[in-house]
């Protein structure tokens, strides 16, 4: 069994009781023969080893020298690129040459083995289909051809590290659109997709791994109550940084040896209701697209589903891949100048999106430079299997490069509201708004100072004593099941280097004499704070 960074031996036994029944066949490690603990877990408690302290030496040997003629095999557990004698293989289950097994949920996984131009037509044809708007379509036709390219992207060292996230409403159609384009790799419904939050983190992560170079489906982000909130948010964390940072989780060896890591390899679409509060950082890790109701219509999903059916999207990637075989990975040489043309496309496309959106999170241009790649390494393979002048399809990059600037500008917008510093600040204005809260003038004020005041203000500042604001906008954002971990001295320290604070000499935060008294407050200044709040900054 090989899963891509080990690989083990495992033994298929069966049996004859004394009573004639043939007994089941069983798979168990090759290590576990001679102990015999899987003969009553399997085969029953009749099935009796008799006394002696050598009969199991005995059954083993038995076993092992009647077994010389024994089929062996190689299994694959895992999926995507794997560099043979023969060239590039692409392990994906129903190659005939190859055995590739992948468990439970996973088995929809399966390409067909020959291909048409129809085929090819009909994907095209969904860019101008009415299944959903073009904001839906095009970012995620690029996606599911993108995966095929995650290996080769790894090699150029810009392997892609984001999720795309699908946000809508329950029955908005939002798994079932994405069954649609998981059926490049396999037979889907919106009932039956690969992986769910309602499955534990460390399995997700654990598919996740086997699902190399291809598109998988993590399903239906949507808390029932605050207790599963907190569960499926910590999920969504951990799910976002995996795939955002392509690292895998450390573990020792029983001999305290350090295990192999096992990243995800290939790419995720991540539905759900809402989006998950887990921060600046975490935002940042998913390309969001939002479905509304009416978005998608039924006539049109329905015939692509029954194109689906018969294997017509599966028959395409298979095509796709074969192209890449031909074209980009015939040998040595085409291949190096292959993966050094991903390089330079990457850096060139993700220089054009920063320009595009100045000031936006930086992993937003790299989003789109990789979603932008999945879409021009599909567009060059359907004008060659088609037989079509490039510039035929020239009017689809222009539509999808505007289209991504639009969505860039939209992504760095739900990561600016998800950062610390402007979350601090429109949750301290509602408090205000609300009275919990109050700030005195900074030159009016009494002796007298009310329990709920947290500093004070005058035309150019918000004067605060920054521990109690804190304090409270943290106990806000708990009572409203959102999260809030940045310690007060950080957020202090990141409100200066955004320019909306005014520090003092040494530390964040100054001496000012409010009623001839001298008190440490930290300085905001009231117009940009003010912008945040009205979604102006």
């Amino acid at each position: 069994m090989d899963d891509g960074v080990e690989t083990t031996t495992r033994i298929a036994l069966t049996g004859v009781h004394e009573s004639g029944r043939t007994l089941p066949v069983v798979e168990i490690p090759t290590e576990d023969l001679s102990s015999f603990n899987w003969l009553n877990r399997h085969w029953g408690i009749d099935c009796i080893l008799e006394p002696g302290a050598t009969i199991k030496d005995t059954i083993r040997y038995a076993i092992q020298t009647t077994a010389h003629n024994a089929e062996r095999s190689m299994v694959y557990t895992v999926t995507g690129w794997r560099e043979t004698e023969e060239g590039w293989q692409f392990l994906m289950p129903g190659d005939e040459a190859v055995t590739v097994s992948l468990p439970g949920k996973m088995q929809g996984y399966n390409m067909e083995r020959h291909w048409e131009k129809i085929d090819i037509a009909t994907s095209l044809a969904l860019l101008d289909s009415k299944v959903a708007p073009p904001e839906i379509l095009f970012p995620m036709l690029a996606f599911a051809f993108l995966s095929p390219l995650n290996h080769f992207l790894k090699l150029a060292s810009h392997e892609p590290k984001f999720v795309l996230f699908l946000v809508g409403k329950t029955g908005s159609r939002k798994s079932t659109l994405a069954a649609l384009f998981l059926s490049f790799f396999g037979r889907f419904t919106g009932t039956e997709l690969p992986l769910s939050f309602r499955d534990t983190g460390n399995s997700i992560l654990n598919h996740a791994f086997s699902l190399k170079d291809v598109l998988t489906c993590i399903d239906d982000f949507h808390p029932a109550g605050r207790q599963e909130e907190s569960k499926l948010t910590a999920s969504a964390q951990s799910i976002m940084r995996a795939y955002g940072d392509r690292t895998g989780r450390g573990r020792l060896n029983s001999d305290s040896t350090p295990m192999e890591t096992r990243p995800p390899r290939g790419n995720a679409i991540v539905t759900g209701e809402f989006p998950p509060d887990i921060g600046e950082s975490g935002t940042a890790r998913y390309f969001s697209l939002e479905l509304h109701d009416g978005d998608v219509d039924l006539d049109d999903l329905t015939m692509f589903q029954e194109e689906a059916s018969k294997g017509v999207l599966q028959r395409c990637m298979f095509s796709f891949v074969e192209w890449l075989k031909e074209t980009c990975l015939s040998n040595k040489e085409v291949e190096a100048k292959f993966i050094s043309a991903l390089k330079n496309l990457f850096e060139a496309r993700r220089s054009v999106f920063q320009k595009a959106c100045p000031n936006c999170h930086g992993r937003v241009p790299e989003s789109a430079a990789w979603l932008e790649i999945g879409m021009e390494l599909y567009l060059s393979f359907t004008a060659a299997r088609l037989e079509l002048p490039k510039s035929d399809l020239n009017g689809y990059r222009n539509q999808f490069y505007e289209m991504l600037v639009r969505l860039c500008k939209q992504q760095a917008e739900n990561v600016r509201q998800d950062r610390p510093t402007h979350k601090f600040i429109r949750k301290l204005y509602a408090l205000l708004e609300s009275d919990q809260c109050c700030l005195l003038n900074r030159y009016t004020t009494d002796d007298y100072i009310p329990p709920n005041c947290i500093g004070y203000e005058d035309d150019m500042f918000i004067y605060l004593h920054s521990e109690p604001a804190h304090r409270l906008v943290r106990k806000f954002c708990e009572e409203q099941g959102e999260s809030f971990s940045i310690s007060n001295k950080e957020l202090l320290k990141q409100m200066a280097e955004e320019g909306l604070l005014s520090p003092g000499k040494e530390q964040n935060t100054k001496s000012i004499r409010i009623n001839e008294k001298s008190k440490r407050l930290a300085c905001i200044y009231k117009s940009k704070a003010r912008q945040i709040y009205d979604g102006a900054l």
